[in-house]
């Protein structure tokens, strides 16, 4: 359990922290967070989103928006990109097996396997706008007209019938 929680959270904050750093090189990034003590050379601290009504706005403005999943997860695809896509939003994210198995990488987000490979397809999504647009958009409509709460609904109602 502590493997699991405490240090797979230090380890998670640290690589954040070392990815934000990397990337702020080239880039002026905008972090929302609720850790008031985060303060690194290109990056602002906006603080905390209210989850409801500013963060699908903020994905949505956003020209890159990170998922950078916690180490110990191996499976599983976070909230975090369904709320991205939904919003309309650009998404980079690590690489989780499941993401094939919903979306296209490159089409309809971007999934990076390394820190050099983030850095290159940021600076890559950032100067080819059009192609950023249309893999948002992509997203987005995947996400409307395959992945709703109706559609899991119906998906669980073929699963377990008496629902």
């Amino acid at each position: 359990v502590f493997s699991s929680t405490v240090l797979g959270f230090k380890i998670a904050q640290m690589e954040r922290k070392s990815m934000l750093a990397e990337l702020s090189k080239q880039n002026t990034i905008a972090l929302y967070t609720d850790d008031d003590n985060i303060s690194m050379p290109g990056v602002r601290n906006c603080g905390t989103a209210d989850y409801w009504n500013v963060t699908p706005k903020i994905f949505n403005r956003s020209k890159i928006n990170l998922n950078l999943t916690l180490r110990n997860i191996r499976t599983g695809i976070p909230l975090r990109i369904w709320d991205i896509l939904a919003a309309g939003g650009f998404c980079i994210t690590n690489y989780q097996p499941e993401l094939e198995m919903y979306f296209e990488n490159g089409k309809d987000l971007v999934y990076f396997e390394s820190r050099k490979d983030l850095a290159d397809k940021v600076k890559y999504y950032l100067e080819h706008e059009d192609e950023r647009r249309t893999i948002a958009l992509n997203g987005y409509n995947k996400v409307k007209q395959q992945h709703t709460y109706q559609h899991r609904f119906d998906e669980m109602q073929q699963i377990i019938p008496w629902i």
